[in-house]
């Protein structure tokens, strides 16, 4: 029987009681997920889900895995894309989503609901796996428009002229680009992206495939190289690599003026609306795509980033469990009410929605609207590297890539030290 829009289920579907886990999102999103619970529940009599929001830690994945390993796992669970997914389906713990009810091409019905370049991480041998949760988290170049107006730049659509603009405010001793690459992941988003650009997304989708050298692949090599060239062109402030940019001093340098730009995840857009909200809403804030590599295989409309986070479906649930599961999974993260919860938070939906749903936040339309739009339009969205490789791989390839930054590290060594994990 087909899982319909309904908020009820018909007299004859399955009942069943089940658990949903989900990380803690903050009051308010974890206060309108806990009350989707109980309306859910009201609304379909001999059904009971339990939402469970347990605390933000880094033994939550390995917690998870062993719950989903025992007998009675949560039904539903929140997730990742990429290799720590793939675990999960290697141990045989999950099953696929939206058996319940598909579509005529095959798909989960609700696929057709949600940006098209949001499913791709959790698609596993074009089976889809789960559905998207929390809102979608492309990067983006967050630039300061007086300052680059104040040297007569505008921001750059090619790598060639964001390296121009460097030297220009170099000349200045203005910095180009604010980094805090203290945690690593914040450079990796510099290699992603050059690494795209120059060729295309199949080269990640190769080191992702475990093939034999492909660290050593040519726009690797580049992209590496270009890093170290915005290195050695000062692009970055003194001490970057020992600076957290969780504790919002690369924000500063931006919406001070000290820097013209920084590259980061759109939860950076948050973070400026509460650090510089007078700064933000006079428009002096611009967003743009990582700029094109001339002569470059990749499209510039590729993106980069944390597609968004998903919800997966148990494999050792009854049958009755799987129903309800789905069922809940629709009624509560698959509406234009969750788009428009998630929206007033600040956050970019993965589900598809009118423009006019961003009405909600007129102060940061524009920004998400274009953040909106990038995702819509989007040919190629990658999912972050370490995420996509999972923990083996992931973290000698921050450790070794914070060594690049540094100078203390050749693009080929780099290469040579990844192939051998291969």
């Amino acid at each position: 029987m087909p899982i319909t829009t309904s908020s009820a289920q018909t007299s004859s579907a399955p009942t069943a009681s089940i658990t949903v886990e989900v990380q803690d999102q903050g009051s308010l999103l974890d206060k309108y997920l806990v009350d989707e619970a109980a309306a859910f529940n009201k609304a379909n009599p001999g059904d009971h889900v339990t939402m469970n929001v347990v605390p933000t830690n880094n033994v939550y994945k390995q917690k998870l895995l062993l719950e989903l390993q025992s007998n009675n796992p949560p039904a539903l669970f929140q997730t990742w894309g990429g290799g720590i997914f793939q675990q999960y389906i290697t141990a045989k713990v999950v099953q696929p989503f939206g058996d319940a009810g598909k579509n005529d091409a095959g798909k989960p019905a609700f696929a057709s609901d949600f940006l098209t370049s949001t499913l791709g991480s959790c698609t596993y041998n074009g089976v889809l796996y789960c559905m998207p949760f929390t809102g979608t988290q492309p990067v983006f170049f967050f630039y300061n428009k007086p300052l680059l107006a104040k040297y007569h730049l505008s921001f750059p659509k090619t790598t060639t002229q964001l390296i121009a603009d460097v030297n220009t405010l170099a000349k200045q001793n203005v910095t180009a680009i604010a980094l805090g690459n203290n945690g690593e992941w914040e450079g990796l988003m510099y290699l992603e992206y050059f690494t795209d650009r120059e060729g295309g997304p199949q080269v990640f989708l190769n080191i992702q495939d475990g093939k034999k050298g492909a660290w050593s692949n040519p726009a690797i090599i580049k992209a590496l190289t270009d890093i170290q060239t915005l290195v050695k062109d000062k692009a970055f402030e003194q001490g970057y690599n020992s600076i957290d940019w969780g504790t919002g001093f690369t924000d500063a340098l931006v919406y001070n003026g000290v820097a013209a730009m920084q590259l980061m995840g759109d939860w950076d857009m948050t973070f400026l609306s509460s650090l510089a909200p007078s700064w933000v809403d006079a428009g002096k804030l611009g967003i743009g795509l990582f700029p094109a590599v001339p002569g470059g295989k990749g499209n510039p409309a590729d993106l980069e980033g944390n597609t968004t986070t998903y919800v997966g479906l148990a494999a050792h649930i009854s049958a009755a469990q799987t129903y309800v599961a789905e069922a809940f999974a629709k009624y509560a993260f698959d509406t234009p009410a969750y788009a428009k919860e998630l929206i007033s938070l600040g956050a970019v939906p993965a589900l598809k929605v009118s423009p006019t749903a961003f009405n909600a936040v007129p102060k940061l339309k524009q920004y998400l609207l274009e953040e909106y739009n990038a995702v819509l339009k989007a040919p190629y969205f990658q999912y972050s590297w370490d995420q996509a490789l999972g923990s083996t791989k992931a973290q000698p390839m921050l450790d070794n890539l914070a060594k690049v930054f540094d100078l203390l590290e050749t693009p080929q060594q780099f290469a040579a030290i990844m192939n051998k994990l291969q």
